[in-house]
């Protein structure tokens, strides 16, 4: 049988979309006319370009190039699961060879896109109908959540133009519809804290939680996903919650830096959580990141904690004027971020100091003291908070009051370093 002319010269029919291909028998022995019929739709579809339209709404969002071309690229290309209406024309077979033809008229495969489209666009403006009954009804989570499963339904369309009649028999863009929905409710939330600011006590161990109110045309609204963030020193924070029956949410407060003074709490709509509804593969979740909502800032106010040091300094058994445990303990609060007061107060901690030295045996001439302190925290009402001691703190001198010196001096060496920064990160626990 003589190889058909189409086998060679490509037919041209401008009504007709065309698919041929052709494949060798000695590369693929077994399944030569099946790989034949898979490459011959694979360039009939090949031939099928969707144009993005410049009215469209996906040429006029906002969304970085990367996102857009792979965008266009998906809505563009036309797979061979999507062909339908086709027909094959011919076929040719030698004993090295095969050939296949097939042909889908253009004006048939336009009736069945707009079959399809009709379909697609009746679920999503059944999506659109269930989100606008779910704002009258103050279920704003609820109707994002249509908006944009309206928006994935129709995904591949949104490179056309996508007018569609409602039940009222007025003709609208239906994406665009979707998509302003979807941005009206996002930015028509408003979150809300009582306070211009957050004050943490500590009497509350710098910890609290803050209540978050949201707000849809001035009625509270439950089930708004939300999420956090404050830097409470070396760590920062992130997190997420939702409003819940009420519609406040509540957020905690804790585990700050010792010394820190200040931060801020950010609130904001979780816009990306909505992405749960998407299907698998759907190009819409990197556009939830260009649609944006405005954050509620509260700054925080950490109460720098008051402390009242007072104390006994013995060197054995004899109280001592100037002693060293004190001043350095002073000292090394207030690098601490601490506030040392002068005099009690009902709005401060107490610590106090108790120390003496003993004796500890001579022998060539030299001289040991041992330093033993007990440093205690009390609240203003006498309560008992955190109690440390240092013991045997070794001195050793040429006379017995230079070795209990030497082991003040030791004891105040140790009290400046890691000893005085548990004490006071004990104040944030």
């Amino acid at each position: 049988m003589e190889k058909p002319v189409w086998a060679t010269e490509r037919p041209i029919n401008s009504s007709y979309y065309i698919g041929i291909a052709g494949v060798s028998k000695e590369e693929f022995p077994y399944n030569a006319s099946e790989i034949a019929r898979e490459n011959a739709l694979n360039s009939l579809a090949r031939e099928i370009r969707v144009k993005v339209s410049s009215s469209s709404l996906l040429s006029t969002l906002q969304v970085n190039s990367w996102v857009e071309e792979s965008f266009i690229s998906n809505i563009e290309s036309t797979v061979v699961e999507d062909l339908e209406g086709f027909n094959l024309i011919d076929s040719y077979e030698s004993p090295t060879e095969v050939f296949v033809y097939y042909r889908l008229s253009k004006s048939e495969y336009a009736r069945i896109l707009a079959e399809r489209k009709h379909v697609v666009l009746g679920s999503a403006y059944g999506h659109y109908l269930d989100a606008e009954r779910k704002i009258s009804e103050g279920a704003i989570s609820g109707a994002i959540e249509r908006y944009l499963m309206g928006l994935d339904v129709m995904s591949k369309y949104l490179g056309e133009l996508n007018p569609y009649t409602g039940e009222d028999g007025i003709p609208f863009d239906l994406d665009r519809a979707l998509l302003n929905g979807m941005s009206d409710a996002i930015s028509g939330l408003v979150l809300l804290h009582e306070k211009e600011e957050i004050k943490l006590l500590l009497n509350n161990r710098y910890t609290d939680k803050v209540s978050i109110s949201s707000f849809f045309n001035n009625n509270s609204v439950f089930g708004i996903p939300l999420k956090y963030s404050y830097n409470r020193g070396a760590i920062p924070v992130r997190g997420t919650t939702k409003t819940s029956g009420n519609g406040i949410a509540e957020i905690p407060l804790n585990g700050f830096t010792p010394g820190i003074s200040q931060s801020e709490l950010i609130v904001d709509v979780d816009i990306l959580s909505f992405s749960k509804v998407l299907n698998l593969l759907s190009p819409l979740g990197p556009l939830l990141e260009g649609i944006t909502s405005t954050p509620l800032r509260i700054p925080i106010v950490l109460e720098r904690p008051k402390v009242f040091v007072v104390g006994t300094e013995k060197m054995f058994q004899k109280t001592i004027s100037q002693g060293e445990l004190i001043p350095a303990l002073r000292a090394a609060l207030i690098e601490e971020g601490v506030e040392v007061i002068d005099h009690a107060t009902s709005k401060a901690l107490t610590l106090t100091v108790n120390a003496d030295t003993q004796a500890g045996g001579e022998g060539s001439g030299f001289f040991t003291a041992y330093l033993n302190a007990t440093l205690e925290l009390t609240d203003e009402n006498g309560k008992l908070i955190m109690q440390k001691n240092l013991e045997r703190i070794k001195g050793v001198q040429l006379d017995r009051i230079k070795a209990g010196q030497d082991a003040y001096r030791k004891a105040a060496i140790e009290i400046k370093g890691r000893f005085t920064s548990k004490f006071v990160g004990a104040l944030y626990e």
